[in-house]
């Protein structure tokens, strides 16, 4: 399998830049699409409002000229043994970069509504550990957890689900203390965890928590 950023030279100069645009989309895209997230919106909802902003601002003839570098993709189908069809796994949202070699940012996003239940969701099977079993971002050294806040605040949730990958960090396969980040300046209570992944190689994942009670 082509491995697009597992080439040092290429990752440690490149992808800083990439993680930055990528996040930057993210964000406008979110703050695009405020007015149309609704206290009874499920995650498919919020995410189809995102990405339809993110795909109004890159048609946008006032979108800077960096945008012309990206592509977007959402609930792409990535190759899974003995899944066809709708049961394929489907990441919420990809980026690409549209310049060689494609590399792709991925972000997988869940919603934070309950407690316990929801943090359980958000580091399971359907959510981070996907990127740990290598079902998602496979050929990359990093991608991306969203969080949309449906009860509480951001800083519950921020704390929580820090409490819940330490508490957890056998199962999650965690390779060093977590790290506050600040990739863009939208994002202040962003983190980075890192994970072994099953295949040996490692993987970190920043953390995004969006604010969605409106």
């Amino acid at each position: 399998m082509f491995q697009t950023t597992h080439h040092s030279t290429w990752f440690d100069q490149y992808w800083p830049s990439f993680r930055r645009d990528v996040h930057q989309l993210i964000a406008w895209g979110y703050e695009d699409a405020k007015d149309k997230i609704l206290w009874d919106n499920e995650e498919p909802d919020i995410t189809g409002f995102i990405v339809e902003a993110i795909q109004d601002r890159l048609r946008s003839p006032s979108c800077p000229s960096w945008c012309d570098r990206y592509s977007l993709k959402e609930n792409n189908p990535v190759p899974s043994k003995g899944r066809k069809g709708k049961h394929r796994k489907m990441p919420d949202i990809i980026i690409e970069s549209t310049v060689s070699p494609r590399p792709e940012y991925i972000f997988e996003a869940k919603p934070l509504r309950k407690k316990g239940y929801r943090e359980r969701v958000y580091l399971s099977k359907e959510g981070l550990q996907r990127f740990i079993e290598g079902d998602y971002a496979s050929r990359y050294l990093e991608a991306a957890m969203i969080g949309y806040v449906r009860c509480d605040t951001v800083a519950v949730w921020v704390g929580r689900l820090k409490k819940a990958i330490d508490k957890d960090e056998i199962a999650l396969m965690l390779r060093s203390p977590q790290q506050e980040v600040q990739v863009i300046d939208a994002f202040q209570n962003e983190w980075m965890s890192e994970h072994e992944r099953l295949s040996g190689e490692n993987i970190r994942i920043y953390h995004i928590i969006l604010n969605c009670l409106f």
